[in-house]
This record gives structure tokens, sequence and C-alpha cells, in this order.
């Protein structure tokens, strides 16, 4: 499938530009991505049922495969991609995840499964529950991407935040006390003080 293509393409390309451990991380989505590429086109790719749900269903992902791109290409042109501009991929990539899931979901919700596993049962033992699963766990893994993807803007920030606390100077005094001064009360007080005479 195109768009899991375009989100392996997207995810290798960022996990290039941003340091270890997160890159790791980054790239083990990409894999999971490409993983489903090849499943999807050896499973699904093979018909393409007259079905006016499952052509809607391929116009939104061949938008979203355009915007993946898109990005995809945003990405690869920048040469330092500081802890801002990181935050603000990741965001968008979580996007992208939410928006892979309703995909998946709407096509379970779709006609076009049912229509898939009739081809697919005239020549291999294959059940509808089956193939649902499948994609099901492609669902399951897409909340598993956003969860790693917030795990990782989280240990951006505490690196940042580590940084910002390292360079900012540390101010130390030589002698911490030497702005307390005696109390001088007594010399606003209105009765005297009492003088031995």
């Amino acid at each position: 499938m195109i768009v899991e293509n375009e989100a392996f393409n997207l995810y290798e390309t960022l996990s290039k530009k941003i340091n270890q451990p997160e890159s790791s991380f980054i790239l083990g989505i990409a894999y999971d991505s490409l993983k489903n590429a090849k499943i999807i086109q050896g499973t699904l790719e093979c018909f393409d049922p007259l079905d006016p749900e499952n052509k809607n269903i391929r116009k939104d992902l061949t938008e979203l495969a355009a915007q993946i791109s898109l990005l995809g290409k945003k990405i690869a042109k920048i040469n330092n991609l500081d802890y801002l501009i990181s935050c603000e991929i990741l965001k968008e990539a979580i996007n992208l995840e939410v928006l892979l899931t309703e995909v998946y979901t709407n096509y379970l919700k779709s006609s076009s499964p049912k229509i898939i596993v009739d081809e697919l049962s005239e020549t291999l033992v294959v059940n509808l529950n089956t193939f649902k699963k499948l994609i099901q766990g492609f669902i399951d893994e897409k909340g598993k991407h956003r969860e790693t993807i917030v795990e990782t803007m989280y240990l951006l920030e505490a690196k940042e935040t580590e940084v910002n606390r390292q360079i900012t100077p540390i101010i130390k005094y030589r002698n911490p006390d030497a702005w307390i001064h005696e109390s001088t009360i007594h010399s606003f007080s209105s009765t005297p003080a009492n003088t031995q005479e």
C-alpha cells in the first residue's frame, strides 16, 4: 500500500535527522510501516473490487500518501532539527498515525474485507474473522506508534531541559551571609531604650 510505503520513507528520513536513542525508536516505526506495506501489498492489491466504499478509501489513502510524501520531502531538506522543529514534526507524525488508524477502521467497517475474503477463499483457506484480525493488528500497532512518538517527545524534552540547565550560569556567592545585617528594629521603637545610669 502506497501510504505505508510513504510512511516508511518519512520515518526513515526523520530517524536520520535525530540522535540516538530517539532515532532508533523512529526507525522501528519505519520498519513496522514497511512490514505493513508488504503484507497489504501481498494481500489486497491483487484485487480491486468495484466497490464505491473501496474507491473512497483508495482516494483518502492517495491524498494521505501525498501529504506524507510532502512532509518527508520537507524533512529531507532540513539540515539541523532542533528541539522545537523535532517536536512539531513528531506531532505531525502522531496525526499521521491517527489518520491511518481511521483509514483502517473505516476499511474494516466497509464491505471491502468481505469481498477480498470471498475472492481469496477461492484459492486459499481464509475467513473473514482472520482477515479482520490482520487489519485490527495494524490498528493496534498504530496506537503503539503514537505512544512511542509521545515517549520520544518526552525524551527530547528531557535532553533539551538538561542542555539548558548546563548552559545556565550558576552564580556562586563568596559570602552568602553578607547581606544579613544586625536588626535595627530597636531604633524605631517609641520606648526609650534602658540604659544603665
